[in-house]
């Protein structure tokens, strides 16, 4: 009886602990949510699968690009049917310039959901010229930056970042997107916001999350 005690508050303080490191994740507080996740990563209490991805994430987001990929083929070794872990695996891939490996990730996640346009999108990146590749990689480095911006409440500076960002790289709607919700949530813009939203969803007419911000500033 004692064991299954302890072993009830210890399931509840590892989810706990869980959620505050996808947290963390979320608003770009990467060595703090690998922290948080780091110790977890054994623990019988939690979705292994879902462990591993985020944990990878805080990885990748600090630049440990080949130690983030080793717990997104953990992840995979769970779950291979996973479009979202084939994808990702590509993207760490692609910031490490091993362009072979990166397409063959993301042909898997395109023969698991062939119809997703975003996992077409990034095969193009992947399998273009050298310009695009470097136009691409030069985008994220200044997605990165906005991040941090973003952390410090630099608000205009993120944007900048972002709106720079664009300029080489235009063919998802995450960054429109990014843009739209500064200016609604922390500039006080609701037109601009409406603005970027609705180049979100030109981009990316299925997501959802683009529909509802743009729904939600028209109000």
């Amino acid at each position: 009886m004692l064991n299954k005690i302890k072993g009830f508050f210890q399931k509840m303080k590892d989810k706990k602990a869980f959620k505050s490191g996808i947290k963390k994740l979320d608003n770009g507080y990467y060595k703090e949510a690998s922290k948080i996740l780091l110790p977890l990563k054994d623990s019988p209490h939690l979705n292994q699968e879902m462990l591993y991805f985020n944990l990878a994430g805080a990885l990748i987001g600090q630049d440990k690009l080949n130690k983030g990929e080793k717990y997104l083929k953990k992840a995979i070794e769970i779950e291979a049917e996973q479009d979202y872990l084939w994808a990702t695996l590509a993207e760490v891939n692609i910031l490490q310039q091993k362009w072979d490996s990166a397409e063959k990730a993301i042909k898997k996640a395109l023969k698991l959901e062939p119809e997703k346009k975003i996992y077409q999108t990034k095969k193009d990146v992947i399998c273009g010229s050298e310009e695009l590749k470097e136009n691409y990689l030069e985008y994220f480095k200044l997605l990165k930056e906005s991040i941090e911006e973003q952390k410090q409440e630099n608000w205009k500076k993120a944007v900048e970042l972002l709106v720079k960002a664009v300029e080489y790289y235009d063919k998802t709607g995450y960054v429109f997107n990014q843009i739209g919700a500064i200016y609604n949530n922390n500039l006080g813009n609701k037109e601009l916001a409406a603005e970027f939203f609705k180049k979100a969803i030109e981009r990316e007419p299925e997501n959802e999350v683009f529909k509802r911000n743009l729904k939600q500033v028209l109000r």
